[in-house]
């Protein structure tokens, strides 16, 4: 009996690790490497064009109302760009988790944390061109919407710096388990950690009233798509 008991133990697989390491790494890897690349362009495309175009002078009180293109686009790409960091993370956790339990159970937390955040930024853009619509088609003096204006806008500024430190939180912790797992070169996995603090370093001066340092940005700028395109080349080595 006892017997029976210790096979069937040792034959059950741990959730989500068995379909992912038996030949299918390289394949899978590749799969990622496209959804990195993915998440780069389209949070390019978002952040610095869409976003851009909405926020812009006069300001998105004046300005939302007539973008409803631009503004259902953020909202969609900010949503598609997160589900996508959280397929990859369960991916991840899937072939790594065996062996790296703590690590890649805190990076699927994180990005299902960040998740929740675009959810949430998503529905007060959606709330701010709303409060834009009302506003153009009432004619009021511009002096009567301002606390309504500033409310959201406070809103929106507290949930989108938060979620961008998740994010880099989370890509940190990425690498930190690439490197573990010895996925990709271990200089290159370095490179992206160091990127990843210093865009969280970047982004938390806003929390004290301090401006973003977009030049602290820029490494991992190149580090991220660079992944993605060594993913998408090489794939991921077999896990053991």
């Amino acid at each position: 009996m006892n017997q029976t008991i210790s096979a069937a133990t040792r034959q059950a697989a741990p959730l989500f690790t068995s379909p992912l390491q038996h030949g299918a790494a390289v394949p899978l890897g590749r799969w990622l490497g496209l959804g990195l690349l993915c998440i780069f362009g389209l949070g390019i495309w978002s952040n610095f064009w869409l976003q851009e175009q909405v926020f812009a002078a006069p300001g998105f009180l004046l300005r939302a109302a007539g973008m409803p293109l631009q503004v259902g686009l953020i909202v969609m790409l900010g949503l598609l760009t997160a589900l996508l960091g959280l397929a990859i993370a369960a991916a991840l956790r899937g072939l790594y988790g065996e062996q790296h339990p703590l690590l890649s159970r805190c990076y699927v937390a994180l990005v299902a944390a960040a998740l929740a955040t675009s959810l949430f930024e998503g529905t007060l853009l959606l709330a701010m061109r709303s409060l834009s619509v009302a506003f153009l088609a009432s004619g009021a003096d511009g002096n009567a919407y301002e606390p309504a204006r500033a409310l959201l806008a406070g809103l929106r500024n507290g949930v989108h710096f938060p979620d961008k430190l998740l994010g880099g939180l989370g890509v940190t912790l990425m690498y930190l388990l690439l490197y573990r797992a010895r996925a990709i070169p271990r200089l290159l996995a370095l490179a992206g950690m160091l990127a990843g603090v210093l865009q969280w370093i970047a982004v938390a001066r806003e929390l004290f009233g301090l401006d973003v340092m977009h030049a602290l940005l820029i490494p991992l700028g190149l580090v991220y798509p660079l992944t993605g395109l060594w993913l998408l080349l090489r794939g991921l080595p077999a896990a053991d």
